[in-house]
């Protein structure tokens, strides 16, 4: 199902024009890479291209936002706020776009919703454009280390797998920097354990 809006390239136009003006160059070059990722791939596994664009555009409307004004926008949205994102106030962008994209753009879908929410830890469930988010953040061009190029190769084929090769490794580089991981990964990577065939 495809978002039939009729100003849907003007809505794509605004949001551009925020993300220029509210980002740094160096977070809206990446977020257009992940836009770019994003459509690429759902198109390859005939995943709603339109939702999935979106959901890339305003991934990280709220990733430079400081960590004080972000638990202020908590609050103003009575969102709860778990002990592990108390340690990392920075997980809170993700769970705090959706609330962003209704008041800013009128966007309020819950696939949309739910790629944002669940892009930075992953979820045990996850749809088709969280998956395609997901990877898109971890692989797009401009990312440089090595694990983005065999991840980007790997989602033309099989986008379950370079979805599991992401949380293991967010998984590891959070243990390696002795860094507290959300129960969100650890319960992401059981479901992709035991959901691959």
């Amino acid at each position: 199902m495809q978002l039939h809006m009729p100003n849907y390239p003007k809505l794509i136009e605004k949001i551009e024009e925020h993300l220029k003006t509210h980002l740094t160059k160096h977070r809206c070059e990446h977020v257009l890479s992940v836009r770019d990722q994003s459509v690429k791939l759902a198109k390859i596994h005939n995943i709603n291209s339109d939702k999935a664009e979106l959901a890339a555009l305003l991934h990280d409307s709220l990733k430079e936002v400081p960590n004080n004004k972000l638990l202020q926008y908590a609050k103003e949205h009575g969102l709860l706020i778990d002990k592990y994102e108390e340690k990392n106030i920075s997980l809170l962008h993700g769970k705090l776009a959706p609330f962003f994209a209704k008041n800013q753009f009128g966007i309020d879908d819950e696939i949309v919703n739910n790629a944002m929410r669940n892009h930075t830890t992953g979820a045990p469930v996850m749809g088709p454009v969280d998956k395609v988010l997901f990877v898109s953040d971890f692989c797009e061009p401009l990312r440089l280390y090595n694990e983005a190029d065999s991840v980007r190769a790997l989602a033309q084929n099989d986008l379950e797998e370079a979805a599991f090769e992401v949380i293991k490794y967010k998984i590891q580089k959070n243990l390696s920097k002795n860094r507290i991981i959300h129960p969100d990964s650890f319960n992401a990577y059981n479901a992709m354990s035991q959901n691959r065939t």
